[in-house]
């Protein structure tokens, strides 16, 4: 079973050292301390469009192109 022998702070790491015999070493885990992140700006989400509105622009695009077709575009 593992138990904690010694926790420091080293630059910009918190170093945990392990132990299993109470003395030596076993292992050392290192973890990088973050500063607090920068507030960010919420993402406005847009919503998706209904069935009905996906079918209304299929058909306008659809009118778009023969009408371009038409005049030869």
């Amino acid at each position: 079973m593992f138990v904690v022998l010694k926790e420091y702070i080293e630059g910009e790491y918190k170093i945990t050292e392990y132990t299993v015999d109470g003395e030596t070493v076993s292992h050392k885990v290192s973890e990088r301390l973050l500063d607090d992140l920068p507030e960010q700006e919420p993402v406005e989400v847009q919503p998706k469009p209904t069935l009905e509105e996906m079918q209304a622009q299929t058909l306008l695009n659809t009118e778009v192109l023969i009408a371009m077709k038409n005049i030869g575009v």
